[in-house]
């Protein structure tokens, strides 16, 4: 995933895409027998569609030629420029406008979101966004767990019309962060039941679930989780506002 480096690292109303089931739909397109993947369970059919690529690999040219060729398709129909594009994904779009077409060769690109703020990551390899139905998506971030998303509901409620206030209210976010008592927001989860923690005096540690709640929170390393997790995100908007 690239966003495009064409575009501003904190944008606006922007607008997601993708087409629904779409290796299903390919292969239902193809006369392909369906009769034993599941329709409902979206985990489920992605398995079972994984194995039969395993078993038939040329399947796998099919299915990644089609979709490109859909989405191509999407953006010449749509008249789309580059600039317009904020990120193309495998099987959708993030764009800067809403489509007009939409159901192209029987395969519908679907509706997702419309995103009231999308900031990027300064690599531009990661996003986090808000819809306009106050749903958070988090894309990219590498061993993302749940209790990240506190900040990152904090981040894109940033009144963003407000220069001064945006500085303040990164530093409080900040503050929050690094005087958090909690230490359930420093457990990366691994296998079942264990994490993983980062501690100032002996790194990087795989502990059980339980052992977090006892330790103590000044013994962890809050700097590499807010420099890893937070900061990408952080001198993101720095990096708009300070022009």
């Amino acid at each position: 995933m690239k966003i495009n480096e064409e575009h501003h690292l904190v944008l606006k109303d922007v607008y997601s895409y993708d087409i629904s089931s779409c290796h299903y739909n390919i292969l239902k397109r193809y006369g392909f027998d369906l009769s034993q993947i599941d329709k409902v369970d979206k985990l489920k059919r992605n398995t079972q569609i994984g194995m039969m690529m395993r078993d038939n690999p040329a399947l796998i040219s099919l299915l990644r030629n089609t979709t490109n060729s859909l989405i191509d398709s999407y953006i010449s129909e749509n008249s789309l420029t580059d600039s317009q594009i904020v990120l193309r994904q495998y099987d959708g779009l993030i764009v800067l406008t809403p489509l007009r077409e939409t159901n192209l060769q029987g395969m519908p690109i679907d509706f997702r979101d419309h995103f009231e703020i999308f900031i990027s990551s300064t690599n531009r390899r990661m996003y986090i966004a808000r819809s306009s139905k106050g749903v958070l998506k988090v894309k990219g971030v590498p061993n993302k767990y749940d209790e990240l998303n506190e900040f990152y509901e904090k981040i894109c409620k940033i009144n963003f019309a407000n220069k001064e206030r945006i500085f303040k209210r990164l530093q409080e976010i900040k503050d929050e962060f690094m005087s958090t008592k909690s230490p359930s927001l420093f457990g990366i989860p691994t296998s079942k039941g264990k994490m993983n923690v980062f501690l100032k005096d002996y790194g990087e540690l795989e502990i059980a679930e339980n052992t977090l709640k006892v330790i103590d929170v000044g013994d962890i390393d809050k700097n590499r989780y807010f420099d890893f997790y937070i900061s990408p995100f952080s001198k993101s908007i720095v990096i708009e506002f300070v022009r």
